[in-house]
């Protein structure tokens, strides 16, 4: 390992002192043939979260770590990346934010973390049929029915089912009360499935249009 020297000035201040320490520790990463492998973030670094619930821990033992949500951007800190390394000083978390095969290995097939702010097109819906899918979808089904004419109401519906697909199969019991408009998606929902399984286009069943 190559030997690393500072001359550490006496009014060196708190920051500098910070600094020269991360600075050290890079240092300490590049000497690590293993480490240089992964390609570890850089303390500045922005990077963003794909799974809801992931906790970043920052460090710091009192502050604890922050729950981030799916598109999520945050900067990675020194104290971070610290705090991603196991007592046997093996890299985890935020540490393998290059590194999505590592991530699936060391975390259960789950990629937590992608390097660079969230783009613009991310969906921020986790799994298809889950509870912020279902939010989400739903207000954009509301919002293109609200349209004032039946070919925006269309183009909006098909934007929707292109973005989210199809709504999950839901069962409704004998004594609960549908509305117009959900007997109508439903009823919209299982004409597309006909179209499709017969290979002839979907025109849309729906008062309203759209087929959503």
């Amino acid at each position: 390992m190559t030997e690393h020297t500072e001359t550490i000035p006496d009014d060196e201040t708190v920051g500098q002192r910070r600094l020269r320490e991360a600075r050290e520790r890079a240092a300490e990463r590049a000497d690590n043939p293993a480490d240089n492998a992964l390609r570890l973030p850089v303390p500045g670094e922005l990077a963003h979260c794909l799974v809801s619930g992931v906790t970043l821990y920052s460090g710091d033992l009192f502050a604890g770590g922050v729950v981030l949500t799916r598109g999520q951007t945050f900067v990675i800190t020194d104290a971070m990346l610290q705090a991603s390394r196991n007592v046997r000083g093996e890299w985890r978390g935020v540490a393998l934010v290059h590194s999505p095969e590592l991530q699936r290995y060391y975390h259960r097939g789950r990629v937590l973390f992608a390097p660079g702010p969230t783009p613009d097109n991310f969906e921020t819906w986790d799994t298809y049929g889950d509870t912020s899918w279902h939010e989400q979808r739903e207000n954009a089904r509301r919002e293109a029915h609200a349209l004032p004419t039946e070919k925006a109401r269309r183009e909006a519906l098909a934007a929707v089912h292109a973005r989210f697909g199809p709504a999950r199969t839901t069962s409704w019991s004998s004594n609960t009360a549908m509305t117009t408009s959900e007997r109508d998606s439903l009823a919209e929902e299982a004409g597309r499935r006909a179209a499709a399984l017969s290979g002839s286009p979907y025109l849309g069943t729906s008062s309203e249009g759209g087929g959503e």
